[in-house]
């Protein structure tokens, strides 16, 4: 179905996290039709674009703390210019810098429209096959040790799933706590999903984990399977 684009709207367009191909037919028509594409990394997105044959212009957002925010672009798009949201790869706005840009928008009454597609977040979900609600997610966990702790000691105390990010050169820090808070949680690893050596690793605890660690190259999702109580089977009563 063709797309009918309109005018002065902001869309937040998800774009791939690794494999090429999960591009959506929607995200390629939204692409071509815009005045401008907001991105995290103009380096990142004109890279992305060369592949796609997309020579819409591209623009940097970084966060803007002045009293006006954004105020070209948001001019931009009052008198009918409409524009893309992109992050670096994935859903703009799940853990980047995007979210500031869709809140002011609509604090300025632009439509906002979203176009779903990869996420790494529910990749892993998907592939768990764990019952997914409720699922606590803790984005990238923070640069400081002391913080990282404690934002894994409140996850602990939820019961239900806990995904995060994690860079890779902080995983050496990132094992002992999780066998410390979490000593008898399933473990679920996403490495270079959707890539060339994508890797998903089930692990009965963080000491198995600790043990046999995937190879610490790539990007990296982690899944806690922290209930209180195993379900058996196909205990998701909810509906899709």
């Amino acid at each position: 179905m063709a797309h009918k684009r309109e005018v002065g709207s902001l869309y937040v367009v998800a774009t791939p996290i690794g494999n090429l191909g999960d591009i959506t037919l929607r995200a390629l028509e939204i692409f071509k039709e815009v005045d401008l594409v907001l991105c995290e990394s103009a380096k990142e997105t004109r890279s992305l674009f060369s592949k796609l044959e997309i020579t819409t212009p591209v623009l940097a957002l970084y966060k803007d703390s002045s009293e006006t925010p954004f105020a070209n672009v948001l001019d931009q798009l009052k008198v009918g210019k409409s524009m893309a949201l992109v992050s670096d790869a994935g859903t703009p706005g799940v853990s980047d810098p995007g979210s500031q840009m869709v809140r002011i928008a609509r604090e300025k009454g632009i439509r906002i429209v979203p176009v779903p597609g990869a996420s790494a977040l529910t990749a892993l979900l998907s592939v768990s096959g764990f019952q997914v609600n409720p699922t606590y997610f803790l984005g990238f966990l923070s640069e400081k040790p002391s913080k990282k702790r404690r934002e894994l000691e409140r996850a602990s105390e939820i019961d239900g799933l806990v995904v995060f990010y994690e860079s890779v050169h902080k995983l050496p820090r990132l094992y002992p706590m999780l066998e410390e808070l979490f000593p008898e949680t399933e473990v679920l690893v996403g490495r270079e999903l959707t890539k060339t050596f994508e890797e998903v690793l089930y692990y009965a605890n963080p000491r198995e984990l600790a043990k046999d660690p995937p190879n610490a190259k790539g990007e990296f999702v982690f899944l806690l399977n922290h209930r209180k109580k195993t379900l058996k089977g196909n205990s998701d009563s909810s509906d899709m």
